[in-house]
């Protein structure tokens, strides 16, 4: 181990030593006066971005013509002025002797937009690679804006899946949700409009300053406006299906910027039903237990009241700090049914089992979130305390007909399924960025976390239409809080134009106690973990660069996952958490390049205790319970390549993903099954058509999985979207297809024990949707500006 660091602390002083070297031959500043035809001074940004992507390397904001960049080290700078007052201006930025570089007066054209007019908005990419790996999904202004929800905008977003269990990166695994930086759960997706998402970070190999748990970070940007004046946006849609009925979504964002206060404010609201049918077949074959059983549920969810909320203001004390406080609630009032039928036969006699569910389900989710940043220098150093709280509640009232039928003889049960449970979360941070003028950038930071997870339920059984009793077997208790104290440190630094790395260390101490009422109801126990990263860049030229990172993770099991609460689904079949789970521990490597305009990326993960599951045979021969459960390890490699098309009238981001992946489990008594690579091809294209027409198209295909122990059959996906703007571009019609051949279900099979297990699951995924958004309000210029900012991968409001 110390040969190791001490390899690292003189790869350092070799990088620096070359560094200060070249910095004699280097432009350090650049500066100038900014003007337009009729030499009036302007207002707006002067960047140096990177020549590969475009991404910002520095910047400065001004409102008198005047701008500096300093703190640079490079043979060449790229200057990109931008203003809402002139058209973008580019200039390259020679070393010709002198590191200090005056540029003298830059005489601008005139914008091609009013500002006293209702904002234009800006034809964006579809998506985008940055050079340090991270993938930009654009949400504004695309297909992926028609969505309801942000589960819905994920899963048609490149090499991201929403499943039961949870949200997921092709060729990484399960990932954490940052909201414009701040972690949320996944439960707290529902409180997000999506239609106040500008963009989604895909980060696949996180630093040091993300919470070490989950395999990879998906970071969700709402969109904030800079100018003075008030701003609205108002939308309406309805989903049509001949599969599920039809659903209706209303949403109404507000903005308003005054000086030094800005509000912003969204409502929204969901009316209508969905649906979701579930096939299992579950056979055991052997000579003294044959079994068979043929189970169809049927999920027609009734959403009596769905609504999201939420308020934020901001102050801003100077130019360079602000304080924001924010409010975000949810009300989900579920009615409608589950309907299950179950055909068994057991060493030849038949029973058929009918059971329907009459959901009464309440969810209401609250939280508030304070913000305070300083900017402590012109080179980017800043200070930031973030803090959040948020109540989670549910109220589950059902009433469960059950009916069976066996030897001719029929028999009637009723039950109650009564739910209590409550999860506050608190969390608070803070963060210290340190920017050195020789492009050296030290990061730091503390955090908090505290959740707490209780819920009782209760079963009272009715037979024959007799008094209710609480039936004890199926009723739990359960209690869970845990504590994270995490601590991280990040050094990075571009050493020329050439050659850039990083490299940090993250330390999170946990602290659980879990109390149930089964036998051996209470377990308390913590655990400390160092999670090291590092990440190297080399620009080969303009159009070429090379990157590779390592990381190490952690992945927790969902709280829900270790509840042993019973969810009834039929007689025979219940949803169970098992509180023995533990965390995965997984470590991982990229390499990638940039080659033009295309990328490529491999890489490869070892996961240690990798959390799986099943369909788990209970004590009676004929019931199951579907529980999580740790498996030995798994491994992973992926390749893939990113190729965009851009022409006057077409932008298409492609994506080929090929994986390998391999299940090893010597716990449970999973049957081996073969493994097989697996295929990934994803495209998003947009045409512009006649008149302002515009056509998108999205498809996806995932081939068959083979990793060891699952099987999963083959998915696909096609949407088809046309739009047009009229009245100036401040009404938007949008027509969308989703799903066109209905090819996006989930079919498998797996073995457990002496159980064979098959699968096919129909969702609510095929569909026609009709929206129409309307943009109102005035911005105008305002002379108040951030006047320094760097370019991170963690922003925040």
């Amino acid at each position: 181990m110390m040969g190791y660091f001490t390899k690292i602390a003189v790869t350092v002083i070799l990088l620096n030593l070359v560094q200060s070297l070249s910095r004699a031959q280097s432009i350090t500043s650049v500066s100038g006066t900014v003007v337009n035809t009729a030499s009036e001074l302007m207002w707006g940004n002067a960047l140096i971005i990177s020549p590969l992507d475009s991404t910002i390397v520095a910047g400065v904001s001004f409102s008198d013509g005047k701008f500096e960049l300093s703190g640079l080290n490079s043979g060449r700078a790229y200057l990109k002025l931008t203003s809402l007052e002139f058209q973008d201006t580019f200039i390259t930025v020679e070393y010709k002797g002198d590191t200090v570089v005056d540029l003298g007066t830059i005489v601008v054209e005139k914008a091609q937009i009013e500002l006293e007019e209702v904002v234009l908005i800006a034809n964006m990419p579809l998506f985008e690679t940055r050079s340090d790996g991270i993938v930009q999904v654009n949400v504004e202004n695309t297909i992926l804006a028609t969505s309801n929800t942000v589960q819905e905008i994920l899963s048609r977003s490149p090499n991201v899946f929403v499943e039961d269990e949870g949200i997921s990166v092709l060729g990484k695994g399960a990932a954490i949700i940052y909201l414009n930086g701040q972690r949320i759960l996944n439960e707290q997706l529902s409180n997000i409009q999506a239609s106040e998402i500008k963009n989604i970070e895909i980060v696949s190999n996180p630093s040091a300053k993300y919470d070490a748990e989950g395999q990879a970070v998906i970071n969700i940007v709402t969109r904030a406006d800079v100018l003075e004046g008030i701003k609205g946006v108002l939308s309406q849609n309805a989903s049509f299906s001949e599969f599920s009925p039809t659903n209706t979504s209303t949403n109404l964002s507000m903005d308003y910027r005054k000086q030094r206060i800005s509000v912003t404010g969204n409502y929204g609201m969901q009316l209508g039903a969905y649906r979701f049918l579930l096939n299992t077949t579950r056979n055991r074959s052997q000579e003294e237990d044959s079994f068979n059983s043929d189970i169809t549920t049927d999920w027609k969810r009734k959403q009596k009241y769905f609504a999201n909320y939420g308020v934020g203001v901001q102050y801003n004390f100077t130019e360079d700090s602000y304080l924001s406080i924010g409010y975000n609630g949810l009300t989900n009032n579920l009615g409608g049914t589950e309907n299950s039928t179950n055909d068994i036969t057991a060493n030849g006699e038949q029973q058929q089992f009918e059971s329907v569910v009459n959901k009464d389900d309440l969810t209401t989710q609250n939280s508030i979130v304070l913000n305070y940043f300083q900017s402590v220098d012109t080179l980017g150093s800043s200070l930031t305390i973030a803090s959040q709280y948020s109540s989670n509640g549910t109220s589950i009232d059902d009433l469960i007909a059950e009916k069976s039928v066996a030897d001719g003889k029929t028999t009637n049960r009723t039950l109650k399924n009564l739910v209590h449970r409550e999860i506050p979360i608190l969390s608070a941070q803070l963060d210290y960025t340190k920017a050195f003028s020789n492009q050296g950038q030290l990061e730091t930071g503390v955090k908090f976390g505290s959740v707490s997870n209780t819920s009782d339920s209760d079963f009272l059984v009715s037979a024959n239409d007799g008094d209710f009793i609480v039936d004890e077997s199926l009723s739990r208790d359960f209690e869970y809080h845990e504590r994270i104290y995490g601590t991280y440190v990040t050094y990075k630094k571009n050493t020329s134009q050439k050659l850039n790395y990083s490299f940090g260390l993250r330390g999170e101490l946990t602290e659980y106690d879990l109390q149930t009422d089964l036998s051996g109801g209470f377990t308390e126990n913590s655990y400390f973990n160092l999670f090291p990263n590092a990440s190297l860049g080399i620009t080969l030229s303009e159009n070429k660069s090379l990157f590779a990172s390592y990381t190490s993770r952690i992945a927790r099991p969902r709280y829900e996952s270790l509840n042993p609460t019973i969810v009834y689904q039929d007689a025979f079949t219940s949803i169970q958490g098992n509180p023995n789970i533990v965390p995965e521990k997984i470590y991982a490597f990229e390499l990638g390049a940039n080659l033009r305009s295309f990328t490529l990326k491999f890489g490869y993960n070892h996961t240690i205790d990798p959390i799986t599951g099943g369909a788990v045979q209970g004590d009676d021969p004929k019931s199951y319970i579907l529980q999580g459960f740790n498996s030995t390890k798994q491994h992973d490699v992926f390749a893939g390549i990113i190729v965009p098309i851009d022409t006057r009238w077409w932008t298409s981001m492609n994506t080929i993903t090929a994986s390998y992946n391999k299940l090893v489990d010597t716990r449970s008594s999973f049957g081996v099954n073969k493994t097989r690579p697996q295929a990934y091809v994803y495209t998003n294209n947009k045409f512009t058509l006649f008149h302002g027409l515009k056509l998108q198209f999205i498809a996806w295909y995932l081939s068959n999985r083979y990793d060891g122990i699952y099987f999963r059959k083959n998915q696909a996906e096609i949407t088809v979207s046309l739009e047009k703007d009229f009245f100036n571009k401040s009404l938007k019609l949008q027509l969308v297809a989703n799903d066109i051949f209905q090819t996006n279900k989930p079919d498998g099979d797996y073995q457990l024990g002496n159980t064979l297990i098959l699968f096919d699951r129909i969702n609510n995924t095929q569909y026609f949707r009709m929206t129409a958004s309307y943009n109102f309000g005035k911005l105008k210029k305002i002379n108040y500006q951030h006047k320094s900012y760097e370019n991170g991968e963690n922003d925040r409001l």
